[in-house]
């Protein structure tokens, strides 16, 4: 047709995916495309949809826009994959011509991969617009096979309906005589006015129905019943009634032999699938439309899903007028669907109905006028007789509605538990407040309504959490953490909940620092420095109180120091001499009450300084003799003298320094000093040989960063003078100096002369240190 736009769905190169290619359209063009499509996982999530759409028939349900979610996803999914990029294009413009022609386009889906014949198309949702393409537009199933009949069918009225209704004992049974009552309520016009003659048979046997469809001719089969898919046969399967009563499954293409005996051969069938009360059976009627179009039957109208009772009439009274006016079969199903969407406000309904057609003119029947009434045909004494009326020779009881409620409190229930799975929990715990006032003791519901309140105040917690740590309250933030941080849910929990009681802890002694600053307590200050350092490094010293303070203590230190000197002073010219045991007394007193010597100790400061003299003046002869003197002394051994100095002399310098409580008294003071002294000795084990340059060069570096890093930390200890620091600064950052004048041996001599008489001086500057803070104590 003019206006159809036909895409064909191929199988691509790999599994999971798949072609797309336009056939025609009103556009024209040759569009196609390469789309992936979770097959599985659709087909997986089945009986959630046919919940969802059966659920969505009970009138003034709260929670449609929720429960509609699952088919609107789908839908969107499904046309995302198919209308690809440059076949949306065609799509779009294709409308857009149909409209402008005054026609209606009309999709026709080619489905050359059977296993894309269970796909729910009707669903297709295009986001765009934000309309399901089958509310407007006629959408089909076009099943790959030659067509036999080219022509409509010519009829005089009425047009012949054979109902079957199969109903095995060993399945859910089936309520015979109100599925017989609803069809002829939905026929019941048609049928007065002679137009539609509706025949039910006797049973549901294999004979039954052979019988009934020899006394043809017979138009339409109208079968009502249960049905499955066999995966290993890649074929749908009906369930006719067997000579025990239990279930005969039937492969779709015996059922198609079956058929064949009717003679014209039936154009149209129509799956009705039956809601199947708890235990939510697939009806997958899709493999049997499918093998039964491409059989030979001209179009298959199929239910995806279990139908309610009510959708059921409205479908087949809109459909069965539709094609009672001589409209084509997919007019048909849309006008099917458009009568399923009157009632009720928000059914979901209108998307069961899935139309299969064989070749390309949907026109099965050509209705002449009617040439006499409709009458009741050959059946079974017990069961109702249609009239002209519509109207059943014996009432149907009353159906029940259990079978409704039951596809209500599951799909409540399944979209509880999907709202639940993706964290959605105000949504969750909505949706089982539902299902339990409905239900107060469906399965394990109020378990998992108290599991979804449960996350729901623990994400909030969490909520609560994040805020307050955004805001720095840290207490609150670390107490929150903590009452989620077993929870899965939140893996950062437990780290977010130490960082928080870490950041409180410093906030708490930059407060107590402050405190002891500000009332001049200089010693608590230099110690909550010192703990807020091992905290945070960073937040120890933010306004300056830590440097204020160890100053302050500095100051208070000498000041003490000072006093005591004056009064020992004091204390020798004011009292005459005693006895030489009065005397020892009362310096032994003066001793004890003298505080404990701080700063470096001058005994092993005196020896450093002294070695460090000795080293520096014996390399700087060495160097100098090197390069004023013999070069030959060189190699005749003076580079055994030079790396002895290097390795032994220099390194215990260093280390009796370090004994004297250089750079400062703490762990990492002692180890940095400790790393520069073994670079020295490592400098004077490989000495300044060409083959090992690269690593005296690094021997070098390492001292002089270490040893700066130390020097640094002499310089601002507070019980270290800071010549001390600046002394150790000159000595180990200026070794790498000698590597300046590259491979000129004498020049490096000179550097080295220069560098080695400094060494020498700071030895002597730090003997005569040693010696006045002896004189002081």
């Amino acid at each position: 047709m003019d206006g159809d736009i036909e895409l064909e769905l191929a199988s691509g190169s790999e599994p999971g995916e798949y072609t797309v290619r336009v056939v025609q359209a009103p556009a024209g063009g040759n569009a196609s495309g390469l789309f992936r499509l979770d097959v599985d996982g659709i087909l997986g999530r089945r009986a959630e949809l046919e919940s969802t759409v059966l659920a969505s028939a009970v009138a003034a349900r709260r929670t449609t826009p929720v429960a509609e979610l699952p088919v609107r996803g789908v839908g969107q999914e499904l046309f995302q994959a198919l209308f690809t990029r440059e076949v949306y294009g065609t799509y779009r413009a294709s409308l857009g011509a149909a409209q402008h022609s005054g026609q209606q386009l009309r999709v026709v889906l080619r489905l050359a991969a059977p296993e894309l014949a269970a796909m729910p198309w009707e669903m297709l949702f295009d986001p765009e617009t934000e309309s399901y393409l089958c509310q407007t537009e006629p959408l089909l199933r076009h099943i790959p096979a030659p067509d036999y009949h080219l022509n409509p069918l010519e009829v005089v009225p009425p047009l012949r309906i054979l109902g079957l209704i199969a109903s095995p004992r060993d399945l859910p049974l089936l309520d015979v005589e109100a599925e017989r009552d609803h069809l002829a309520a939905a026929l019941a016009g048609p049928v007065s006015e002679g137009r539609i003659e509706l025949v039910w048979a006797p049973g549901g046997t294999w004979e039954e129905i052979q019988s009934m469809l020899l006394d043809g001719p017979w138009h339409v089969v109208h079968f009502i019943g249960h049905g499955d898919y066999d995966a290993r046969n890649d074929e749908g399967r009906i369930a006719l009634v067997g000579a025990d009563g239990r279930a005969s499954m039937v492969r779709a293409i015996r059922f198609m032999a079956l058929l064949s005996v009717a003679a014209p051969r039936p154009r149209l069938v129509v799956l009705n699938s039956c809601s199947s009360g708890e235990t939510g059976r697939e009806d997958l009627f899709s493999g049997t439309a499918s093998t039964l179009v491409r059989s030979g039957i001209s179009a298959v109208a199929a239910m995806q899903f279990a139908i309610s009772d009510g959708a059921a009439i409205s479908f087949a009274q809109g459909f069965y007028a539709a094609i009672a006016n001589g409209r084509g079969v997919d007019e048909a199903a849309r006008v099917g669907r458009i009568s399923v969407m009157g009632s009720p406000d928000g059914t979901l309904e209108w998307v069961t109905p899935a139309l299969y057609v064989r070749g390309g003119d949907t026109k099965l029947f050509n209705l002449k006028a009617p040439s006499r009434p409709a009458v009741a045909r050959k059946v079974d004494p017990a069961a109702p007789v249609t009239t002209a009326s519509g109207n059943a020779t014996a009432g149907a009881p009353e159906r029940s509605d259990a079978r409704i409620r039951q596809a209500e409190l599951r799909a409540l229930y399944v979209q509880a538990c999907a709202e639940l799975r993706t964290k959605h929990y105000p949504v969750a715990i909505e949706l089982f407040d539902d299902l339990l006032t409905l239900d107060g003791g469906y399965r394990d519901a109020a378990l998992l309504r108290a599991s979804a309140a449960q996350h729901l105040e623990r994400a909030e917690a969490y909520h609560h959490a994040r805020e307050a740590e955004s805001a720095g309250d840290w207490t609150a933030a670390a107490d929150g953490y903590a009452a989620v941080q077993e929870d899965p849910d939140f893996p950062d929990a437990a780290a977010r909940a130490r960082n928080c009681a870490k950041r409180q802890r410093i906030a708490d002694l930059q407060g107590e620092l402050e405190y002891h600053a500000g009332s001049g307590n200089w010693q608590a200050a230099v110690d909550v420095a010192a703990e807020l350092y091992a905290l945070d490094p960073a937040a120890t010293d933010q306004d300056g109180l830590a440097t204020k303070a160890r100053d302050e203590l500095r100051r208070e230190n000498d000041a003490l120091r000072a006093a005591q000197r004056n009064a020992q002073k004091a204390t020798r010219q004011a009292v005459p001499e005693r006895s030489g045991k009065e005397s020892a007394g009362a310096k032994s007193a003066g001793a004890d009450l003298r505080p404990a010597a701080a700063g470096p100790d001058p005994r092993f400061l005196a020896a450093g300084g002294a070695v460090l003299a000795v080293t520096g003046a014996l390399l700087a002869a060495f160097f100098a003799y090197l390069n004023w003197g013999d070069h030959d002394w060189w190699y005749s051994g003076g580079e055994v003298s030079v790396r002895l100095v290097y390795g032994l002399l220099a390194p215990a310098g260093y280390l009796l320094l370090l004994l004297a409580g250089l750079p400062d008294r703490t762990e990492t003071g002692r180890v940095t000093l400790a790393i520069a002294t073994g670079a020295g000795a490592l400098l004077g084990l490989v000495g300044l040989e060409q083959e090992l340059l690269w690593a005296a060069t690094a021997a070098t570096l390492v001292q002089a960063l270490f040893g700066g890093w130390a020097a640094v930390r002499a310089i601002r200890a507070p019980d270290t003078p800071a010549l001390a620091g600046w002394l150790l600064l000159i000595c180990l950052v200026t070794l790498p100096l000698m590597w300046i004048p590259g491979d000129d041996l004498s020049a490096r001599a000179l550097v080295l002369t220069v560098q080695n008489s400094t060494v020498a001086a700071s030895g002597l500057v730090f003997l005569g240190l040693a010696l006045r803070r002896k004189r002081k104590d």
